[in-house]
């Protein structure tokens, strides 16, 4: 079962926790940074069943003591998920308890290995903002002061940290600094940028390293993947597994086609096309949009990249490689630093909720701009 497997290109770091675990040495509130595919949770989740098993042997919990049988449902006790969410329907609180059952599914069916697209996905969000309230923070409040169920440690885990509103993360603050008796908390978030200052100081950063690309070439095979979609997936994921199974899942030429379309559209400095464009890029939808803008900012390094004879540092898929071979000839050190940054300001535009069809067409008349400027 996917959840009690050791943490994929991170049992070195894993064995670490435990053996500071055993010293009594483990610190009390830890915050694991980098991408969510690289393995955060399920490093928090093998540190919870290490604490929680009553027959460990060395580093790794035994799997079949009552505590790690409780685990592999996700239903032990003294572990407790907070993750971010939205109101349900007449509902006047955002609780991660609400959408357990979903969290609950989304681990057992993916594994530790999913991001925030997948569980938006999940959720069934739209276009809503998913957050970590201020209610929840109560809940974890009212939780930990409770008595361990098993009378051995309480883990709280806090996926997605960086969602924590400020009034969240202040209400927290006392508790991380100084929880109750044999209590940890594992945060998890992208980086340490969205995050308060005084919760940076409240806990020990882990940096959590890119997976490998054997051992994500390993698991996407044990996952049926073909070897030429590992191939992509390991050149494409930066060592993150959940991107990787979503380049295996999605062969992203749908983001191609539209991406390929724009930029000719730009080209030609058609601002008729453009408008039209900016009204489909509208329709897509925040979280669409800013998936497309993610994806046009990789074709950009990847055609200046390829632009200035880095060709076996390129990494994209064969079917994109044709078209970016030709591209890149208008990529060059003369416009690339703008381009990052205005479709930088733009992904920072639709994040924030500025009307979609503005951004993609003052972006476009940018573009139009740019890709003609002389080297």
């Amino acid at each position: 079962m996917e959840v009690l497997r050791p943490p994929i290109g991170q049992e070195t770091l894993a064995a670490r926790l435990a053996e500071r675990a055993d010293q009594g040495s483990l610190a009390h509130a830890m915050l694991f940074t980098g991408a969510p595919g690289r393995g955060g949770l399920a490093l928090a989740l093998a540190l919870a069943r290490r604490l929680h098993c009553t027959n460990h042997d060395g580093p790794r919990p035994c799997g079949k003591c009552p505590s790690c049988q409780q685990h592999a449902q996700l239903q032990h006790p003294d572990l407790h998920f907070t993750f971010p969410v939205v109101k349900p329907p007449g509902k006047d609180k955002a609780l991660s308890a609400d959408q357990l059952i979903t969290w609950r599914t989304l681990l057992q069916q993916e594994g530790p290995y999913f991001d925030m697209v997948d569980l938006r996905e999940r959720m069934a969000l739209g276009n809503k903002q998913p957050f970590i309230s201020v209610h929840e923070a109560q809940d974890i409040l009212r939780r930990l002061a409770l008595t361990a169920h098993a009378g051995g440690w309480k883990v709280q885990i806090i996926w997605g940290a960086q969602f924590m509103r400020t009034d969240t993360a202040n209400k927290l603050l006392k508790v991380i600094e100084e929880p109750p008796a044999k209590t940890v908390f594992i945060l998890l978030a992208d980086s340490t940028e969205s995050l308060l200052a005084t919760i940076l100081s409240r806990t020990q950063i882990v940096p959590i390293p890119p997976v490998t690309g054997d051992a994500v070439g390993q698991w996407l095979q044990g996952q049926g993947a073909s070897p030429e979609q590992i191939a992509d997936a390991v050149g494409l994921s930066e060592g993150d597994l959940a991107r990787a199974r979503r380049l295996v899942r999605e062969d992203a030429a749908e983001e191609f086609a539209l991406f390929v379309d724009w930029m000719r559209t730009c080209f030609a400095r058609d601002g008729r096309k453009a408008a039209g464009l900016a009204d489909g890029f509208h329709d897509l939808g925040r979280e669409r949009q800013k998936q497309f803008l993610v994806y046009a900012l990789h074709m950009i390094r990847q055609c200046i990249v390829g632009n200035y004879g880095a060709a076996a540092a390129v990494r994209l898929r064969a079917s994109e490689r044709g078209f970016a071979e030709k591209f890149s000839a208008y990529i060059h050190h003369g416009n690339v630093v703008e381009m990052q940054k205005e479709l930088e300001k733009a992904l920072r535009d639709v994040s924030g909720n500025v009307y979609g069809r503005t951004v993609f067409l003052d972006l476009s008349m940018r573009m139009m701009e740019l890709l003609h400027r002389p080297k």
